[in-house]
């Protein structure tokens, strides 16, 4: 946890942070931060509560005519902050994805891709009754695949959209602590490993509908199948993440979505949502 405080702290100094220059190289950091006061009042008594959701977002970006590099770090949380009790944890997200890749032909254009992917949680937390916590469990994939990375529209200043998609096969280890998985019969601290073919499908959209109004949108998506998923479907992992935003002048309205489903963590998926209105300020 300790080598990740620098890059948050950094992350929190605006509510958003976009660097850009003539270069091969691009660097972007958007921050949204929303808060909700409901008060209600009853037969049974009155209550009131505040929500917090907090939602950073980076990427790091190189070009060049045979090497790439892309990158992404994105952190979500938001709590329940009540009278006479402590903090209800609501959404908890943390989520490090590195994309180097070199072109191994030109026509058709095909890439090799190496995608370094951990997924966990930033703090203390439930899951099916279990305890959950900073890497415990964390998903850290290694996929290696062959695919393209294309612009579908044309690129000019006020729209890019970019895809990149392929097949190949990954290595996946389950950092864990306390955490049981269902395969296991008694707990234990020890990793597991995983393996499979594996199918990734990113794109990035982003048009500045005038000088005050833009509209971002992501989507990033793995799919692995492990060992006897053609026996059994539910022998597999699917994790995706799809963000949109739009903001207008100091405004921006922000839709979160973060699917995973991973026999491991339980036989039912798990999805969470939000829609937050925050503010907004460039540097």
């Amino acid at each position: 946890m300790k080598k990740f405080i620098p890059f948050i702290l950094i992350f929190l100094i605006s509510y958003s942070i976009v660097f850009s220059q003539e270069t091969n190289f691009d660097f972007g950091a958007k921050t949204n931060f929303g808060a909700t006061f409901t008060s209600f009042n009853t037969s049974e008594g009155d209550d009131s509560h505040l929500e917090l959701l907090l939602s950073i977002l980076a990427n790091a970006n190189y070009e060049g005519s045979n090497f790439n590099f892309d990158s992404e770090f994105y952190i979500q949380y938001g709590q329940i902050v009540k009278k006479d009790f402590p903090p209800q944890k609501t959404q908890d997200n943390f989520i490090l994805t590195l994309m180097p890749s070199f072109r191994i032909m030109e026509k058709p254009c095909v890439r090799l891709f190496w995608q370094a992917k951990a997924e966990t949680q930033l703090r203390k937390g439930y899951l099916n009754d279990q305890e959950t916590n900073f890497a415990d469990p964390m998903f850290i994939t290694n996929t290696l695949f062959l695919g393209e990375k294309s612009k579908l529209i044309e690129q000019t200043e006020t729209q890019q959209f970019n895809v990149t998609y392929g097949i190949g096969y990954s290595f996946q280890n389950i950092i864990k602590k306390h955490f049981q998985l269902t395969s296991e019969t008694t707990p234990s601290n020890n990793a597991e490993f995983a393996d499979g073919p594996t199918a990734v499908l990113n794109f990035n959209f982003s048009k500045s509908i005038s000088e005050k109004v833009n509209f971002n949108s992501s989507f990033n998506s793995l799919f692995l199948a492990k060992k006897d998923f053609l026996k059994s479907t539910s022998n597999s992992r699917f994790s995706s993440l799809f963000l949109a935003s739009l903001e207008i002048y100091f405004f921006s309205i922000e839709y979160s979505n973060r699917l995973v489903y991973d026999k491991e963590l339980g036989s039912k998926r798990q999805l969470e949502q939000s829609l937050v209105v925050g503010l907004k300020l460039n540097i």
